[in-house]
């Protein structure tokens, strides 16, 4: 039942119970009224019939009384009038014949005036009857006397048909007053309230249930009253539920802290645009941009550093865009910048070179001047792909070719690089299953003591024998593994093979020196100093016959614990050395906040001596700055007699390279041994 009708209900309910009783008072206090004024005609009547008896009662004159009671019975609403003596004998009497009651009276007691007259026994009983309460009747009785002698009394029987008959008009009348009153009242009550009040309800279910489906929308404040309060809170509750979705919508559509479109609307614009590119036959770009060892900026200034870097780079390069165009930030340092409704490629060169150049302008960050660079892969509607992941795909397969040293910081996307990426990702394939298929192998290369012919020990490479593509070099796959996180698998497999083999040389009684093992910066966990010292343990290999070679890459990663387990690892006297120095960032800063034994400089540096004066004084600075640091200088990448000659007179410690060992199987190497061994285990 709906809300008006039980309200109307009730009010109805409540209005006919007060009516009622109302009514029930009212009708009742008529009736007594009315009663009382009957009451009041009889006792007139009885009152001047007992003043005019008494004379004809002492005279015993019947015709006079008998002429009194049959005035008395001519009156409205009187019945019978009968004049009794002292003694109760009724002297004279009269009934009214016609009414119904005294009919049923003489039937009742097998009467009958016509047939046998009443005598004044049966009259009395008659009368007896009259006044019971089987007949409606209102029995009066007047005394008659004369001076104080009693003579006897007049008895009047008065009906109250014509009381019943006032009362039931009244009480017609009265429920029809009251009935029109209560309809009329209900009705206005019902309008009333549905107007006043389920007006404004129904407004708040509607606006209610639109809200449920996601349709906000204010009701009209119309009073001050308890409802339009309620109006008020639920306007203050959409309100606010407009403010929390237009929040979670730039949070879910903008990067918090460049405040620029992120990936999921950098993708919904691209989509856009594709249909309108279809649309119009227009061409449209999609340019990636990546920032170049970002990660050097938030190691030595700091993340909020980096972040306010970030955010500046973000304005710079909106400024350099038109108004159509759109610039996001996918996360990270990488941004998409979506080019719509471009002329040709051209205009796209230009638009990517004045980003290029706006990435490469010096930047104020904390007071200090940066200066970052960046890789910018383009793609290219209809040409390079017609749906937004691909588009998208293409653009960053180009900036990455753009990170390549082979290829200018702006690289637009060719089919060439489509087939590279999926030779890479067969490739990656591959290498899940070449530890289980034993496709791996280790080679060792002699590293000798400057001076001398005699090698000291090997650097461990690691070969890849894949069954179709031949031997694959490291600088192929080890990326890899370090990209997929197969490279901690690999690096333990490395490990493991190297202890097996200086035991297996041992136990020939052979010398075979320390081996040098590469580490990747996914493999220095606190996880690696448990490895190689159960390794120590299970192959009886004395620790300082193990050096590990890290490259700086490593060392950009969280400083405390990488020196942490760079500490644990030199306590368990395990050698370290840092490879391939001077071409990574910070080496000096590096040399002086962690423990090294040993520094192999690069073959970068070596190529071009003793003929190149600066890379000679640059040599002779690093072995003596070593030196003074108390490590061991290591020369990778010794190809010419010159260059050993050299290297001897700048005193460098160690020589590596072709023209002393090329990288050669366990095997061949184990050949070697006997001739370079000095003495047995």
């Amino acid at each position: 039942m709906r809300l008006a009708s039980r309200f109307i209900l009730i009010v109805s309910g409540i209005l006919s119970v007060t009516l009622a009783l109302n009514a029930y008072y009212f009708i009742h206090s008529q009736s007594q009224l009315l009663e009382q004024q009957l009451n009041e005609r009889g006792r007139v009547l009885g009152h001047l019939i007992a003043l005019i008896s008494p004379d004809a009662m002492l005279s015993f004159d019947f015709l006079t009384l008998n002429e009194y009671a049959r005035e008395v019975s001519r009156q409205r609403d009187v019945v019978y009038g009968v004049i009794v003596n002292d003694k109760g004998t009724p002297l004279t009497s009269f009934f009214n014949e016609q009414d119904p009651r005294v009919l049923d009276a003489l039937q009742a007691l097998g009467l009958d005036k016509e047939t046998a007259p009443l005598t004044p026994p049966k009259t009395a009983r008659l009368v007896a009857r009259l006044s019971s309460s089987l007949y409606d009747l209102l029995p009066m009785e007047f005394p008659i006397s004369h001076g104080e002698r009693p003579l006897g009394q007049l008895k009047v029987g008065i009906s109250r048909e014509q009381l019943h008959a006032q009362t039931q008009k009244q009480l017609l009348i009265q429920s029809s007053i009251y009935g029109l009153i209560i309809l009329f009242l209900c009705s206005a009550i019902f309008w009333v309230f549905r107007y006043n009040v389920m007006g404004p309800v129904n407004r708040l279910m509607n606006a209610s249930r639109n809200a449920g489906q996601g349709e906000l929308e204010e009701v009209t404040v119309t009073s001050r009253d308890e409802l339009g309060s309620l109006a008020e809170t639920f306007n203050a509750m959409v309100h606010a539920i407009r403010e929390e979705q237009a929040k979670l919508h730039y949070q879910a559509n903008y990067d918090a802290l460049t405040a620029l479109p992120n990936r999921m609307m950098a993708i919904d614009r691209l989509d856009h645009e594709l249909r309108l590119a279809r649309r119009h036959n227009e061409l449209v770009a999609v340019i990636f941009i990546d920032l170049d060892n970002f990660k050097v900026v938030n190691d030595t200034m700091g993340h909020a550093a980096g972040d306010e870097l970030l955010a500046m780079l973000g304005a710079r390069l909106l400024s350099r865009l038109r108004d159509v165009d759109t610039l996001a930030r996918l996360g990270g340092d990488e941004f998409l910048v979506l080019l719509p409704r471009v002329q040709d490629i051209d205009e796209v060169k230009q638009i990517a070179t004045r980003l290029l150049e706006a990435t490469s302008e010096r930047l104020l960050v904390h007071g200090r001047e940066v200066i970052v660079h960046c890789s910018i892969g383009i793609a290219l509607y209809p040409d390079d792909g017609i749906s937004a992941e691909e588009l998208m795909a293409n653009a960053d397969n180009a900036m990455y070719q753009a990170k390549t040293p082979a290829h200018l910081p702006i690289c637009f996307f060719t089919q060439e690089m489509n087939v590279r990426v999926r030779e890479r990702l067969q490739l990656e394939q591959d290498l899940h299953l070449a530890v289980e298929r034993g496709e791996l192998e280790l080679y060792f290369q002699p590293i000798v003591q400057s001076g001398q012919c005699q090698p000291v020990g090997a650097e461990v490479l690691l070969r890849w024998q894949h069954p179709q593509n031949g031997i694959i070099s490291p600088a192929t796959f080890i990326p890899l593994a370090e990209a997929s996180g197969l490279i901690v698998t690999i690096g333990d497999w490395v490990l493991r093979q190297a202890c097996s083999w200086l035991r297996h040389w041992l136990d020939l009684g052979l010398t075979p020196g320390p081996l040098a093992i590469n580490i990747s910066r996914l493999q220095l966990q606190d996880r690696l100093v448990t490895v190689i010292r159960d390794l120590a343990s299970e192959y009886r290999i004395a620790t300082h016959m193990l050096e590990l070679e890290m490259t700086e890459n490593i060392l950009l990663d969280d400083h405390v614990q990488v020196s942490k387990t760079l500490d644990q690892l030199q306590a368990m006297g395990i050698k370290l050395s840092l490879d391939d120095f001077g071409t990574g960032y910070s080496s000096l800063s590096y040399l002086r906040r962690f423990s090294f034994d040993a520094l192999k400089i690069d073959r970068s540096f070596i190529q071009g001596l003793p003929q190149d004066q600066d890379g000679c004084a640059l040599i002779g600075a690093i072995v003596v700055m070593a030196h003074r640091l108390g490590l061991r200088v290591v020369a990778e990448g010794v190809e010419t007699v010159e260059q050993r000659d050299f290297l001897r007179q700048q005193g460098c410690d160690f020589l590596q390279g072709y023209l002393l060992g090329r990288p050669m199987t366990a095997s061949a190497y184990q050949a070697t041994l006997p001739c370079f061994s000095a003495a047995n285990e």
